[in-house]
């Protein structure tokens, strides 16, 4: 039985919930698997307790379904079955594909009291449109999503009609004979359902008429769920705050101690009318460490709570060395990583909820420091490979069903696949990466300018956010090539070429490294300045930057002692400073050229947030927008792969390198995850001699 989409008589066009039910009767031994799919986002419920939800966000060639053990939720006699699809209308759920009407797919593998009873979604199955809730964006987030809640008291449900759409082909392929595909292309989930956790109760800050306002303890992503009950019909708004804000005295806010007491809580906000007692769960996850209730009319909160929702993230790697702040820096990156860990990797849980290459490539480098699994990694390649335009291109966030190119984070796609065949060793995957990593090169050649430089795109070539370069463009880049741009150019290339020599393509691999060769050499030639001793950020501009600097070091344009030399008059220099997007870059330019004795005072940006009592790491410094932005949880990797000092030196961990950093600290312990299992390692000083004491899983052999 393949199944057959149904979807309802009607074009929305605005967004809206639609309730497609189905009667089934049980017997007293049930067996009962399904297998789902909607159009947009559905949750499927079995006598009113939720079975899955989905569909795991894809691509454009491809809509994954679900399949669910329900066998479970039946009872003996008549079962409700419910699939709440909320379709969504233009302009909200980006990364969500869909077509014009609200549609359900689902087949039921049924066996009841031995007997064969297998249904599938058909014209036999009733559907309601939910009138009572209707959806806003939040003028102040960009790209929200999702739209938030907006309820009325009084319950309506409309009965729309609905038909058979077409008999969908998930076992070959979604395509007919004449290689044409349906409007659906069916895969089966690639990663787990996210993660519900056991409810938790709030502490309860402010308690007063009309409005109380909750903590969570610390950040997070959670479903929540709130009964509200009021002797007259009232309004109750509920907001959603990352932090507290702080006043300054005039009037205005800004962002200081996140918990201080007193503090506005502000932000996005569902909005429900109760007449008498009401229960409120949104749709989606929210985002939050705060929480106010507020109402003209009095109200009571007769129960709130918050369960925990992420990526199922489990057996996490443990770190504990001699500074409590570095454990504590280990702790609010697992947070941060999870927070921006769902489907898809997020740039933040609170705005967009896009997966950027850049962030993602960073998070997903610091995920296998925590865990085994590398499915999320995995597919976050295959969602960034699908998202690649004709000039070879990749998208800057994808899932998304806009087109946003920034031409550098094409190449951490680049550096992404050449982590994941490191960390896994899965060199069969890699492989079918790499000519979508060739058509990325190929297309940074398409814009070579006369010198051979690789010069100004219609792209926004974005950087770094730091606060003197307008749009995070280091200035003059609009008009001629960016230094850091072509050395990161070049550092792609030797990863091209390092994935090559592993999948048995040499040939590429020679071809890769002498390009790299040749990029550098014309980087240094137009843009490195011998009277600063150091590269510019144009080659016509007197400007400087860490980043030029860190990317002549990875690149291998520079290296041995004049990438030590050029470091220390970097770091001496007045030159713009790297942000937290690119710290974890510039923590690697740091060892690679002998520096790594000023990485304790680039981790003060850290300290300073763990002062200010953050629970996640911010987008930037100072007085940044996202509380939670996966990006900056750079500390995780410095702590496991550095202070701990064990990293793979083979594909697949099957051979490793352990050299600990040991000057800061008086021991450090922790687990390092691989694909053979964890290795153990701790070390400490005694009589001004460091020990260390290892254990490798079988498989995995100590190289110098």
């Amino acid at each position: 039985m393949n199944g057959i989409w149904i979807r309802v008589n009607e074009r929305p066009t605005q967004t809206h919930f639609y309730c497609f039910k189905k009667k089934i009767t049980a017997g007293k031994v049930n067996s009962l698997k399904i297998d789902v799919c909607a159009d947009t986002r559905y949750q499927l419920y079995i006598n009113g307790v939720l079975c899955c939800e989905g569909p795991c966000q894809g691509s454009w060639y491809q809509r994954y379904y679900e399949t669910a053990d329900c066998s479970d939720k039946l009872h003996d006699g008549e079962n409700d079955i419910t699939v709440k699809v909320m379709y969504v209308h233009d302009g909200a759920f980006i990364s969500t594909f869909k077509k014009d009407r609200a549609a359900l797919w689902l087949r039921a593998d049924f066996v009841c009291d031995g007997e064969r009873r297998d249904f599938q979604s058909d014209d036999s199955w009733e559907c309601y449109r939910d009138d009572s809730v209707s959806f806003e964006r939040d003028v102040h987030v960009h790209n929200s999503i999702p739209e938030f809640e907006r309820h009325s008291a009084e319950k309506k449900l409309t009965k729309v009609e609905i038909s058979p759409y077409y008999e969908a082909q998930t076992e070959c392929g979604c395509y007919n004979p004449w290689g044409l595909n349906e409007p659906y292309i069916l895969q089966k989930r690639p990663i787990p359902q996210m993660q519900t956790y056991p409810e938790k109760d709030f502490i309860i800050d402010l308690k007063e008429n009309g409005v109380i306002e909750l903590d969570a303890g610390k950040y997070t992503t959670a479903k929540v769920k709130f009964k509200i009950k009021t002797k007259e019909k009232a309004k109750i708004k509920i907001t959603y705050a990352e932090c507290r804000l702080t006043s300054n005295g005039q009037g205005g806010w800004y962002k200081n101690m996140r918990d201080e007491a007193g503090g506005l809580i502000a932000g996005v906000y569902d909005e429900v009318e109760v007449d008498g007692e009401f229960t409120f769960e949104p749709f989606w996850y929210r985002a939050f460490r705060f929480i106010r209730l507020e109402s003209d009319t009095e109200f009571e909160l007769a129960f709130a709570s918050f369960a925990e929702y992420f990526y199922p993230m489990h057996d996490i790697a443990k770190f504990r060395c001699s500074d409590e702040k570095l454990n504590k820096m280990w702790d609010v990156s697992i947070n941060t990583v999870r927070c921006c860990m769902h489907e898809i990797y997020v740039d933040c849980p609170y705005y967009e909820q896009q997966q950027y290459d850049m962030d993602s490539a960073n998070e997903a480098t610091f995920t296998y420091r925590f865990t085994a699994d590398t499915a999320m990694q995995k597919k976050c390649i295959t969602d960034m490979a699908h998202s690649q335009i004709p000039d070879g291109m990749i998208q800057a966030n994808y899932p998304s069903t806009s087109i946003q190119v920034i031409p550098d984070f094409s190449l951490f796609f680049i550096f992404m696949v050449r982590d994941y065949l490191l960390y896994t060793g899965d060199k069969k995957f890699v492989l079918s990466m790499t000519g979508y990593i060739d058509r990325v090169l190929e297309g940074f050649r398409g814009y070579e300018d006369e010198r051979g430089l690789f010069g100004t795109t219609p792209y926004w070539p974005f950087v770094d956010w730091c606060p003197e370069w307008p749009n995070g463009v280091p200035v003059g880049g609009l008009d001629e090539p960016l230094t850091v741009s072509n050395l990161m150019y070049a550092a792609a290339l030797n990863a091209a070429a390092e994935i090559c020599e592993h999948c048995g393509k040499p040939g590429a691999a020679s071809d890769y490294r002498a390009r790299a060769d040749r990029r550098n050499e014309l980087t240094v030639r137009y843009c490195y300045d011998s009277e600063k001793g150091l590269f510019k950020n144009t080659p016509n501009r007197a400007d400087y930057s860490e980043h030029t600097t860190l990317w002549a070091i990875l690149s291998g344009a520079v290296t041995g002692d004049e990438a030590h030399a050029l470091m220390e008059r970097t770091i001496q220099a007045d030159v713009s400073r790297c942000t937290f997007s690119m710290n974890h870059f510039m923590f690697r330019a740091l060892e690679a050229s002998g520096c790594y004795n000023y990485a304790d005072k680039l981790l003060d940006g850290w300290r300073k947030m763990i002062d200010m009592h953050c629970t996640t790491w911010c987008e930037n410094p100072d007085n940044p927008r996202s509380e939670c932005h996966g990006w900056s949880s750079a500390p995780a990797y410095e702590l496991s792969a550095v202070i701990l000092g064990v990293k793979p030196a083979s594909p697949g961990f099957d051979t490793v390198r352990i050299k600990p950093y040991t000057k800061t600290l008086d021991f450090a312990e922790g687990e390092i995850p691989t694909p053979h299992g964890k290795i153990y390692i701790k070390w400490h000083k005694e009589d001004k001699k460091t020990i260390v004491d290892y254990k490798l899983p079988s498989g995995v052999k100590l190289v110098k």
